[in-house]
């Protein structure tokens, strides 16, 4: 099992998330031509890619459960809430949309899960920091944070509002926006932002696809991977 440094997984999160995306078979051309640009994260992928197929082939790692998956999630119960559809998936973790089924009222949320099978105890603890963090964030511009456990096999959730709608570059060019409106629209997520620092709060991964805009116009910053900062 890699250790890897809360850094560490910053730097390399977004590209394990490329290369899990791509067919096995195009993997080892990419990571060739990868290494012209970071060398140094190249043995980090092909160790974490060998971790996950020795997962797949065996469906055990240390007792832990297998990672989530289209077909073994869809439809089940997370309390209240129905699995849906995945909404996205990357490699710290996948995100769900998800229903209220209880018939006290009709509510979509999305579903975070953390991949235990990568991510190990101190993926846990930096996964439940990233609850409390978000807990103590209120502002319009910042998806809520509605709930949060642990199914029954172990994977560790946030239940989070679903924001419907699509990265603010796609909005933006979608919708033909001119610069004040885009100005505009950039101005809810410094709100945000501001409101994060206020309470002592760095995002540190902030880019168009964290920011999601919903059908009603406001933008959301959504999937947060936030860090306390450390006063003085």
């Amino acid at each position: 099992m890699s250790t890897l440094t809360p850094e560490r997984w910053l730097e390399v999160s977004p590209y394990l998330d490329h290369v899990l995306s791509l067919p096995e078979a195009e993997r080892p051309a990419w990571l060739d031509s990868f290494r012209t640009e970071k060398p140094e994260l190249v043995d980090v992928l092909r160790s974490l890619l060998e971790e996950q197929r020795a997962v797949a082939a065996e469906h055990f790692l240390e007792n832990r459960p297998a990672p989530p998956t289209g077909t073994s999630l869809e439809g089940q119960k997370i309390g209240p809430y129905t699995l849906i559809s995945p909404i996205g998936q990357g490699g710290m973790g996948s995100v769900w949309l998800a229903e209220r089924s209880d018939g006290r009222f009709e509510r979509r949320v999305a579903v975070k899960f953390l991949h235990l099978f990568l991510m190990g105890v101190e993926g846990v603890e930096r996964f439940k920091r990233e609850g409390r963090i978000l807990a103590q964030l209120a502002h319009p511009h910042i998806a809520e944070l509605i709930d949060a456990g642990v199914t029954p096999s172990g994977e560790p959730y946030l239940i989070l509002e679903h924001v419907d709608g699509g990265p603010i570059h796609d909005y933006c060019d979608t919708h033909v926006l001119d610069v004040d409106a885009r100005v505009k629209l950039f101005l809810d997520v410094l709100s945000a932002v501001a409101h994060a620092h206020a309470n002592l709060v760095v995002h540190r991964d902030i880019k168009p696809s964290n920011v999601l805009v919903g059908s009603d116009g406001p933008g959301k910053t959504t999937r947060l991977w936030y860090r306390e900062t450390s006063c003085g």
